[in-house]
């Protein structure tokens, strides 16, 4: 098979990390604060607003040769 795949896998998170999300177009910024096999805690320094994502949300990785 010729083509590239993507690969997808959860992203290593560790607490205190900072992140920028790209959503919208608009980038949001947030502090990693809690881990799980499943789940990723983080807050927003501005506001204090935490929130819970699923890992399998996140590319990791690049493409398969």
């Amino acid at each position: 098979m010729d083509k590239k795949a993507t690969i997808f896998e959860p992203y290593p998170f560790t607490v205190g990390e900072r992140i920028l999300r790209r959503r919208k177009g608009k980038l949001e910024d947030w502090d990693v604060i809690g881990i799980s096999d499943d789940e990723v805690t983080v807050k927003c320094p501005f506001h204090g607003m935490e929130l819970t994502w699923k890992r399998n949300q996140f590319w990791y990785g690049g493409d398969s040769d």
